[in-house]
């Protein structure tokens, strides 16, 4: 009989029953009761094993074994899915993680003046892309920085790109011609033009870095590394050397560019001009030996990931140091315009070497006044005036007189044939055109005719017109070569290219030339170069701007030597003054360094007939 039914818990059969019966016979040495006895004592409730399984039990067991194939088929699948459905693409995940490349950025080419100087260098450097960066900008990692990230096992180690940083050893000297370099933009990627480039490559921006970009930038090479767990190099798989870019070899002559520099600086501060500009060719194949651009910068903060502030400082500044303005300033030329004037006078047929033009020093024009410059400093007049006279003394009366003769077409004419108001397409980004005025351009900007008065203002360069050094010193290397006008280049080649040649008989632009030769020359207004040994020919010129205070900008451009002209120079000092008072002098300084026995130009027996003499270079 059934006395009482106890529960084990989930591990034992819920009912366990104790029999109280009769005592059977014994088993294994015990009687049944002491058998049961024991069996409690030692396991309470323990009934055999086939005693235990029920029917719940049963369903217990299907159920987990059913959970276990589910779960190894989900495993089973995720495998599958693994291996085979996406095993190319988690094999190059793996990949990823153990072999990796490293670009090999290029060396850029080297640029070199024309004796060999560098002018723009590389010098070893890594770079970090860093995505995390506004606009994932890279950042240039000195050697030294980067010895030290692998001694100290800084992670960024491994994510670093052999490259170069651009140096300028000359630095302000030639910013505005070499340029500087700084990092693509999102938009010029857009370009066509820099379809092989990538975010992070530098490019040049200004000069001729950007200007000869194609040929300095070279090839990219890379490597193929496999690393270990903590991403160290284990070994090189690949290597593709990169092809470095080609050097390029320039016209300029850098201890000419390097003394301009120095003088320029003085006559600013002489002068208490904020700008200048100054720029010198050889005018028998517009190779430019020489181009300055004051105020100027240091380029070398542009490339080395200089301080920002700094950066952003020199695009602030009121003088505006970034502007090349040799090529992108703009301004009235003053009297230099009077070589177009003679140019445009003789072609007319209407002007000749004996016209002679009575100076009252003032021209009445209806019921205005124009003056000559003579009369409105010292109260003079210079009496009869032909052609030569009137350039050596820059006589206004005389090429008011001529401007009426010949009108406005001409001069017009002869200025865009002469290339102002025009690009003469030199290998610099950045050139402006200039403006030479006429009756539509005067119609459409004030609305207004041109007027008699605005040709005699134009004669003399005054007025509307509009020019860059670079274009007054091209007028005057076409009267330097005697009809000839060469594109300005400043790579080195063997090719001059000619621009125009052959405008008017050579005896016309001969005559111009002996003008010129007199400016330097007792009585002229180029009074600095009245003793020096070297005959040399220019043109003065002071331009008024329209400043309130008066101010002029002081011209001079000229050649030298005169009869074998082996370089053009053009001068220009921004609200200087007198164009013979402030910028001669610094012509007269470049042509004595120029022409020196140091400077091996010279030819030996003129300098020695000169010092002989008892004259000085620089009297």
């Amino acid at each position: 009989m059934v006395k009482k039914r106890k529960s084990l818990g989930p591990g034992f059969s819920d009912e366990v029953a104790k029999v109280t019966t009769k005592i059977g016979p014994p088993v294994g040495g015990f009687r049944q009761e002491e058998s049961s006895a024991w069996t409690d004592f030692l396991l309470p409730n323990f009934r055999p094993s086939h005693d235990l399984i029920t029917k719940e039990s049963i369903w217990r067991i299907i159920f987990f074994s059913i959970l276990c194939l589910i779960s190894f088929f989900v495993i089973f699948l995720r495998l599958f899915h693994l291996q085979l459905v996406r095993g190319s693409e988690n094999r190059n995940l793996a990949d990823g993680n153990r072999i990796q490349v490293k670009i090999i950025h290029a060396p850029r080419g080297v640029i070199f003046d024309r004796d060999d100087k560098i002018l723009a260098a590389n010098s070893p450097a890594f770079r970090l892309n860093d995505p995390a960066s506004a606009g994932h900008k890279a950042r240039l990692v000195t050697r030294e920085e980067a010895l030290e990230w692998e001694v100290k096992s800084d992670p960024r180690f491994g994510d670093l790109e052999v490259d170069n940083v651009r140096t300028y050893p000359m630095g302000e000297i030639f910013a505005h011609v070499i340029g500087f370099m700084g990092e693509i933009s999102e938009e010029q990627l857009k370009n066509k033009g820099f379809k092989d480039y990538r975010l992070g490559d530098r490019i040049g921006k200004t000069g001729v870095e950007a200007e000869y970009e194609k040929l300095l930038r070279g090839v990219d090479g890379g490597e193929i590394i496999e690393v270990d767990s903590l991403g160290r190099k284990i070994r090189t798989l690949r290597l593709k050397s990169a092809i470095a870019g080609q050097n390029i070899y320039l016209s300029l002559d850098a201890s000419l560019q390097e003394k301009l520099f120095g003088l320029m600086k003085e006559a600013l501060v002489k002068s208490n001009s904020c700008c200048g500009a100054a720029v010198a060719n050889d005018p028998s194949s517009g190779k430019i030996l020489a181009l300055l651009s004051l105020p100027s910068f240091d380029p070398n903060l542009f490339t080395q990931d200089g301080d920002d502030s700094a950066i952003s400082e020199i695009f602030s500044r009121s003088t505006a140091p970034i502007l090349n303005r040799v090529i992108g300033g703009t301004y009235p030329p003053g009297s230099t315009f009077k070589i177009i004037s003679s140019l445009a006078a003789l072609a007319s047929g209407k002007i000749s070497e004996n016209t002679t033009i009575q100076d009252n020093g003032v021209v009445m024009l209806g019921p205005y006044k124009f003056t000559n410059w003579y009369f409105n400093q010292y109260g003079k007049t210079e009496g009869p005036v032909n052609l030569l006279k009137a350039l050596q003394r820059s006589n206004d009366t005389y090429f008011y007189e001529i401007a009426m003769i010949v009108g406005e077409n001409a001069l017009i004419d002869w200025s865009k044939k002469l290339y102002l108001g025009r690009k003469l397409a030199i290998d610099l980004p950045g050139e402006e055109q200039g403006l030479i005025p006429d009756d539509d351009w005067k119609q459409k900007t004030f609305d207004t005719p041109w007027y008699p008065g605005d040709t005699l203002q134009m004669a003399i360069g005054q007025g509307f017109v509009l020019t860059t050094p670079l274009q007054i010193l091209g007028i005057t290397s076409f009267i330097a070569t005697e009809g000839t006008l060469y594109q300005p280049e400043i790579l080195l080649s063997d090719k001059p290219q000619v621009l125009v040649s052959n405008l008017l008989p050579k005896d016309q632009v001969a005559l111009v030339n002996t003008g010129l030769k007199l400016v330097p020359k007792a009585g002229g207004t180029a009074w600095p170069f009245f003793t020096f040994p070297i005959e040399t020919a220019g043109k003065t010129g002071t331009a008024e701007y329209g400043d309130p205070k008066n101010k002029t900008h002081a011209w001079y451009t000229s050649f030298a030597p005169a009869d074998d002209p082996k370089i053009a120079l053009t001068i220009l000092l921004e609200g200087a003054g007198e164009g013979s008072s402030m910028a001669a002098p610094v012509a007269k300084e470049v042509y004595r360094y120029y022409f020196s026995p140091d400077k091996n130009k010279l030819i030996q027996d003129v300098y020695t007939s000169a010092t002989e003499s008892g004259r000085s270079l620089g009297e």
